[in-house]
């Protein structure tokens, strides 16, 4: 099995981490070069013989293994100190095999090829593998000479690859943590993008709902009866709504329910009458203690809620919210239609944004006239409860 397909490359670049930390911290004490760790490949005496003396001298460890599978495992091995340089016999079996393995597993690794019988033709198919230079295998003094130049710039070459490795993980360092300080802030300003979002939603709800405030508060201020002001209020919630119909039914000193108002949209004229009578009996009671807008969007949801009198109002969706004031109910509106043609999701909102306004400026006028007391408890104005002597100069606008 090769080195580079034992290891891969995840394999690689940690032997490549490790060996640059290796690098760093041996440059960090005292700023000496670290030195060369060179692995001998071969079966034979005559390698160790050669080049044993010439790494003595440059100060350099060596170790020696005497077969190509014992190198790979060396080579392969992280849990021990790198090896800088390998120099492989060329006559041992699978010896181009291993220079090219070894040229391919990691960058900084630095192989040599040796022979006792160099050539132009060996040269070139070892440097094509990979290896540094072809080193000479001969006890001349001529060849000791040049197996020493060889093996410095082996070393040499295997520093310099060590420094570019060293440089390239810091980069890859720095790197990742930009890449983890863009990601945090990348997160953060995401967070304020849909805070200011939500603030903006927010607020642009509250603006719209002040000027929906005003708007209609401006309609309705100058309304001084009841007739006008339900008439008024009805057109404007059709306005802002569309067509349907609606009415209004207001409570009567017994307790029961009248009709104030009225608008028709698609109810036939013959049971109209018959139809607002009974929601006056049937409907507004049930209304009359539950604040709020109540929203039936279906015609089932209709039926369930008015149970055996579904049949007065088939397929229609409703709109029902009572106006109270101190705890009593001046009035029960509702708004019903075809339930082919529901009502828009803001209608229910835009309801409950008006109704304190409505039952505002409906109380008011209830207490000018006196119309929310018996005839024999009527007084002059200021004459009242205290809660009721703020209705004449009440700015509904603010």
């Amino acid at each position: 099995m090769s080195l580079a397909g034992e290891n891969g490359s995840g394999a690689r670049r940690t032997r490549a981490r490790k060996r640059a930390a290796e690098v760093h911290n041996a440059a960090s004490v005292g700023g000496r070069r670290p030195l060369a760790r060179v692995l001998l490949v071969s079966c034979r005496a005559t390698l160790a013989s050669v080049a044993g003396p010439v790494l003595g001298s440059m100060d350099a460890a060596v170790e020696s293994v005497d077969s190509v599978d014992a190198a790979r495992a060396r080579l392969g091995d992280d849990a021990r100190p790198r090896v800088d340089v390998v120099v492989i016999d060329e006559g041992m079996p699978e010896s181009i095999d291993l220079l090219r393995e070894a040229a391919q597993s990691e960058p900084a690794l630095v192989p040599v090829l040796a022979s006792e019988t160099p050539s132009l033709d060996l040269a070139i198919e070892a440097m094509r593998c990979g290896a540094a230079d072809l080193m000479h295998l001969d006890d001349t003094d001529e060849a000791a000479h040049a197996a020493r130049g060889s093996l410095a710039l082996a070393i040499d070459r295997a520093h310099l690859a060590q420094h570019r490795e060293s440089r390239v993980e810091r980069l890859r360092s720095v790197c990742r943590q930009l890449n983890t300080a863009r990601q945090d802030i990348t997160s953060q300003v995401s967070g304020m993008c849909n805070d200011l979002v939500e603030a903006y939603q927010e607020l642009s709800g509250q603006i719209d709902q002040l000027s929906l405030c005003g708007e209609f508060n401006g309609v309705i201020r100058q309304e001084l009866d009841i007739e006008s002001l339900l008439r008024t209020a009805l057109e404007f919630i059709l306005a802002k709504i569309g067509p349907t119909n609606a009415a209004v039914f207001l409570p009567s000193t017994s307790s029961d329910f009248s009709l104030g108002a009225y608008v028709n949209c698609d109810i036939q004229k013959d049971t109209l009458d018959t139809l607002l009578d009974h929601l006056a009996d049937v409907l507004a009671p049930r209304f009359e203690k539950r604040p709020g807008v109540h929203h039936y969007e279906t015609r089932r949801e209709t039926a369930e809620m008015l149970g055996a009198d579904a049949h007065w109002l088939p397929e229609h969706a409703m709109l029902v919210f009572p106006c109270h004031r101190d705890d009593e109910c001046l009035a029960v509106v509702a708004l019903f239609r075809d339930d082919r043609t529901p009502f828009e999701p803001g209608a229910a909102a835009l309801l409950e944004t008006i109704s304190k306004l409505f039952a505002s400026q409906l109380a008011r006028i209830i207490h000018v006239h006196h119309r929310h007391l018996p005839k024999h408890q009527w007084g002059a104005p200021g004459d009242g409860p205290d809660e009721w002597d703020d209705f004449d100069d009440l700015d509904l606008a603010a």
